[in-house]
């Protein structure tokens, strides 16, 4: 902590400081000498840790260092609170479990502004896209739906109808007979909702993984799917569909 930080508080914060610190002030001292008493009281300490202490035990004492001098800050004033918004258009898509992915979104005031004095402006849509390849190349898209937002959305869980895919999100505004990208997310790929079963041998520990990850052992093994002792990895017999891959 710097002379200057501590100059840049006010007269009752620096005595809170000291207070919390247990730093003996007098009840009359000015602003200047009180930021000096502070200021060496936490010099000294720091020196003390420092003096005491092995290389290793250092790095982790000024890691230390800087929470408690954070820590003296968090009582000021009233209470922090995160914007739900940052003003900059964006739009992130994360995988929550293979079925379903959250995403979130922000689109500036001053783009919305434009959309509502746009005659031609009839909405917004969200449009989730499966692709074939992690990228947003022209011939990636494999299929898409649209779900319609307000100006006022700013999050939405959404349901995937595809395992072992890639996905990705775009926001469009409607306007007339055309559609205006206004942003588009990241790609992520969606996993599948089962556990392939192990060649030639059952594997025991199947439901007990299944069950630490977090998901119900109902996922099991892939359904219609069995290896013959005569199979490889290579080469798997899916009954359900009498479909062979090599």
């Amino acid at each position: 902590m710097t002379k200057d930080r501590l100059r840049s508080l006010s007269y009752n914060e620096l005595s809170h400081i000291a207070d919390k610190g247990n730093i003996n002030v007098l009840q009359d001292m000015d602003k200047e000498s009180l930021v000096s008493v502070i200021f060496e009281a936490l010099e000294e300490e720091r020196l003390d840790r420092e003096g005491n202490n092995n290389l290793t035990i250092q790095v982790e004492a000024k890691k230390f260092a800087v929470s408690q001098d954070q820590e003296l800050f968090l009582d000021f004033g009233d209470n922090v609170e995160l914007p739900d918004r940052y003003q900059e258009t964006r739009l992130v898509l994360m995988l929550r479990d293979p079925s379903w992915v959250y995403c979130y979104w922000d689109i500036e005031d001053r783009v919305l502004d434009e959309l509502k004095e746009n005659r031609e402006y009839s909405g917004l849509i969200l449009r989730v896209t499966e692709l074939a390849a992690p990228d947003w190349g022209n011939d990636s898209s494999v299929d898409w739906f649209d779900i319609p937002i307000q100006f006022g959305d700013l999050r939405r869980y959404i349901n995937l109808p595809s395992e072992d895919t890639f996905y990705g999100i775009e926001i469009f505004a409607l306007l007339g007979e055309k559609e205006a990208l206004i942003v588009r997310s990241n790609i992520i790929e969606s996993s599948r909702d089962y556990v392939a079963q192990f060649p030639g041998k059952e594997n025991t520990n199947r439901d007990l993984l299944i069950k630490l990850s977090g998901s119900s052992t109902d996922i099991g093994s892939f359904p219609g799917t069995e290896y013959l002792e005569t199979d490889s990895p290579q080469r798997i017999l899916t009954i359900a569909g009498e479909v062979e891959k090599r």
